[in-house]
């Protein structure tokens, strides 16, 4: 009982701890993170015969001379393109954010010059209704007065609510970008993670009674295969998918495809919200800013119908993404039904954007200690074992364990 708390008050302080100094350990995470997907690729070269420390620098250079090499070509792109967008919204008296506004709203007048006065009749017939809302009712009298309320709501939405958000996106990635010394820690906690690794795994065993240990080591193995398995998974779907989106908005004449392109791959994991946001924001700054050119070099369209071409494009290209490219990239990494996956995802939002990103392959981790521990208190498995079966006959538990072969997005459709 005694040891019990004693442990308890342990992990509490240490919980604690780690709370208190959260924001400093963000780089290290991500270096932790970094570690572990690519330590799959150091164990593979050991077991080629290279020895740990040669496969650790042969692996981390060829992962910093990618990153590297991808930042060159895009960080100066991607910050020039935030910064004109950034620029545009809080330039309010002459930017070209007001010329956009000015031609929809004369756009909108014209249009319903030449319609209200052909709905006379129904407007005499709804003179009240009129009334009430504060509109008149003669038809031109009409006609100005609905352009002048679709100018107000436009300006209000677009240079307060929209820009409000866009910039708080912009700039906090631009932010993480400027943190100059996470550029030293990330890539030396990952070195130094790996290069650990065994040691921090013989470490936490260590912990565990050594009875039970065999045992914990098989589920953590299992556990790790299949939520790093998601990650590289999903990790390798989203640049893939931001590359072909990037190169798909250049030939549409999207502005600013490198922007796009970005957001585009950020944005992709998440489900089911991440694929709106890429059309929204790949719509709203085609119908913005105007097309760059052309639509594929071949035909002029009007803004609006220019970004509704984009628009339709993306979203084919996410569907053969989320049907075709991505299940085969995760591979069995998803454990879990579609309605399974929808719960997971409506939790893990309760805790933002990561909870739904990492809600899949907890939910999935769950499940499997469920399962094992079900087994364990029913009597067929030692601890966190699987349960043992007659020679020739199929595992229960491994059958549950089995990953079913469908991804989060396959699972939305």
């Amino acid at each position: 009982m005694w040891r019990f708390l004693g442990w308890a008050a342990v992990v509490a302080a240490a919980l604690y701890f780690l709370y208190i100094v959260r924001a400093s350990l963000i780089p290290f995470l991500i270096g932790g993170v970094i570690a572990l997907l690519l330590n799959p690729f150091v164990d593979a070269l050991c077991r080629k015969g290279y020895s740990r420390g040669r496969a650790i620098v042969n692996v981390f250079l060829a992962f910093l001379l990618f990153t590297l090499g991808l930042g060159l070509m895009l960080a100066p792109a991607f910050y020039a393109q935030s910064q004109e967008i950034i620029q545009t919204f809080n330039r309010r008296g002459n930017g070209d954010l007001n010329k956009t506004i000015e031609s929809f709203v004369q756009q909108a007048r014209d249009y319903l010059d030449r319609e209200i006065p052909k709905r006379r009749e129904w407007i005499e017939r709804n003179q009240e209704l009129l009334k009430r809302l504060d509109l008149p009712t003669e038809p031109n009298e009409l006609a100005a007065a609905l352009t002048t309320r679709l100018q107000q709501r436009a300006n209000s939405f677009l240079l307060d609510n929209a820009a409000r958000y866009i910039n708080s996106f912009l700039n906090t990635l631009l932010e993480l970008l400027s943190k100059a010394i996470w550029i030293i820690l990330i890539p030396m906690s990952a070195y130094f993670f790996l290069m650990d690794m065994p040691a921090l795994q013989r470490g936490f065993l260590f912990m565990i009674p050594p009875e039970h240990r065999a045992a914990v080591r098989q589920l953590l193995s299992e556990i790790g295969a299949l939520f790093f398995r998601y990650i590289r998974g999903m990790a390798v779907a989203s640049l893939s998918y931001g590359a072909i989106c990037m190169a798909y908005y250049w030939l549409a004449g999207a502005p600013n495809p490198v922007l796009l392109g970005v957001l585009a791959a950020i944005l992709y994991p998440i489900p089911y919200l991440g694929s709106f946001l890429i059309a929204l924001s790949a719509f709203g700054v085609t119908l913005l800013f105007g097309p760059s050119h052309p639509a594929f070099y071949l035909f002029t369209l009007t803004n609006f119908w220019h970004a509704a071409l984009v628009v339709a494009g993306a979203l084919v290209i996410n569907n053969v993404f989320d049907l075709l490219v991505t299940p085969r990239l995760l591979g069995g990494a998803v454990g879990l039904r579609p309605l399974g996956a929808l719960i997971a995802i409506v939790v893990g939002a309760n805790w933002g954007i990561w909870g739904m990103l990492l809600a899949v392959p907890v939910a999935t981790t769950l499940k499997i200690v469920i399962e094992r521990l079900l087994h364990f208190f029913y009597g067929e498995a030692d601890f966190l074992a699987l349960p043992q079966q007659p020679a020739g006959s199929a595992s229960d538990g491994a059958a549950s364990a089995e990953p079913v072969q469908e991804s989060v997005h396959a699972a939305t459709d």
